[in-house]
């Protein structure tokens, strides 16, 4: 009776967990016949704003763009008055497809045990089934760089197209950066922190000189394996590789001002390709980060200052002050599901002086470029990837925003998810109890 029940109850939370992992939207299939999209407000982001335009794709490539058009004779033709088509916007630094549920251990699969893992590839974790996927894209949302956590060096990023069979079909770039967590160079005096400042001072040294010293045998493990020196492969060093030989990125995780400037200091002395993430205290040396040629994907928009004595309105002025000063940036939110407001966090941006164009370089281009596929994606232009999305509002306004289309690579994907389901679902309720 005992091992009934238990069977019971195990059979029972496997049908719920499943039914929490996985989405029931299916795999767009491959472009079969060009698309043309009509009569549309097409945000190019590289040349301005076209009224009335007109998009057309074929085999996933974009083939025209402009007023004046042909259109093929065999085209579907989408008629978009009075909306407008973007490019597909970005989540630059995201857990998407490796966190499901945050208060669930089983669903989470960001971090791996040990401080040094450079050879973790977050691509080998996704998870294409995951039921956030089709929430983020129905915002526009249709790339995200996934990103491992935790540790000094986390493992390695992977830039994932949010539409696919599984991770081999979605995955853009396995590996588009080397993750590290920077060392803190203040002392932390929170309530929750319960070591004393000498303690914190020597532990912060002691992650700082690991992460020079892993750094340096990774330059010179370089440098002997390309001269045929290397006799034993060390999976950690062979990671670490292309930072040296390819220019991959180094996405450094640091928000404090001093952090920032041992970063810079860092990437000067390596000469890396470096991203810093989270940077809330950028606009403070941002003079130096341009001249640095650093990038920054920022800290949500929506977020409290990080100093009492701060003004409130401190993270929204962030991306007006680094656009002011000619800083490449991308904006970005938290965690996991919380990427399908990314467009809203650039809005409230433009609602505290930056421009709309920056805006949208924002979600597109410049994440676009930081990640290395800016020839293919980020704008909409001739011979780029036909990977846009068409709205009846403003992509970047959430009392506007509606996806009605969505395409990747000529593809035209699902907008159906969880939410709009619920809300169809209440939606009929309402219908009924008004009969």
């Amino acid at each position: 009776m005992k091992l009934k029940i238990f069977l019971y109850v195990f059979i029972l939370a496997l049908a719920v967990f499943i039914d929490v992992k996985a989405h029931n939207e299916i795999p767009a299939m491959a472009q079969t016949k060009p698309i043309a999209l009509t009569n549309a407000r097409i945000y190019t982001i590289t040349n301005g704003i076209i009224e009335n335009g007109t998009v057309v794709f074929e085999k996933g490539k974009i083939t025209a763009v402009g007023k004046q058009v042909s259109i093929p004779t065999n085209a579907e033709t989408i008629d978009c008055k009075g909306q407008n088509i973007y490019p597909g916007f970005f989540a630059p630094y995201a857990t998407t497809g490796l966190v499901e549920i945050d208060l669930v251990r089983a669903t989470r699969d960001q971090a791996e045990a040990g401080s040094i893992n450079p050879n973790a590839k977050a691509y080998t974790a996704f998870n294409p089934e995951s039921e956030i996927i089709p929430t983020i894209r129905s915002n526009g949302v249709l790339f995200a760089n996934i990103a491992p956590q935790g540790g000094i060096v986390s493992g390695t990023a992977s830039l994932m197209m949010l539409d696919g069979w599984n991770k081999e079909d979605m995955a853009l770039l396995p590996r588009s950066g080397i993750c590290v967590n920077f060392p803190n160079i203040g002392i932390t005096n929170a309530w929750w922190m319960n070591k004393p400042a000498e303690a914190q001072r020597k532990e912060n040294q002691e992650n700082l000189d690991k992460l020079y010293t892993l750094f340096e045998e990774a330059k010179m493990y370089s440098l002997m394996a390309q001269n045929g020196a290397v006799k034993e492969k060390d999976i950690r060093m062979e990671a670490m590789r292309p930072i040296f030989e390819n220019g991959m990125n180094v996405f450094i995780d640091a928000g404090e001002y001093r952090q920032i400037l041992e970063v810079i200091k860092f990437t000067k002395k390596f000469s890396l390709k470096t991203v810093i993430v989270g940077a809330f205290d950028a606009w403070r040396c941002a003079d130096e980060l341009r001249d640095a040629g650093i990038s920054v994907i920022i800290p949500r928009t929506h977020s409290l200052p990080a100093r009492d004595e701060d003004g409130y309105d401190e993270q929204f002025l962030l991306p007006k002050k680094l656009a002011d000063k000619n800083v490449v940036f991308a904006f970005s939110d938290n965690g996991s599901w919380q990427q399908r407001n990314v467009a809203f966090q650039a809005g409230t941006a433009v609602a505290f002086g930056l421009s709309e164009e920056d805006a949208l370089k924002g979600l597109t281009l410049y994440p676009a470029k930081i990640l290395g596929v800016d020839k293919a994606l980020g704008s909409i232009e001739v011979g780029k990837d036909a990977s846009l999305f068409v709205s009846t509002g403003n992509a970047i306004d959430a009392l506007t925003n509606n996806v009605t289309f969505a395409f990747l690579q000529g593809k035209k994907i699902s907008l159906e998810n969880r939410h709009t389901r619920l809300a169809d679902k209440y939606r009929e309720r309402y219908r009924r109890l008004k009969k």
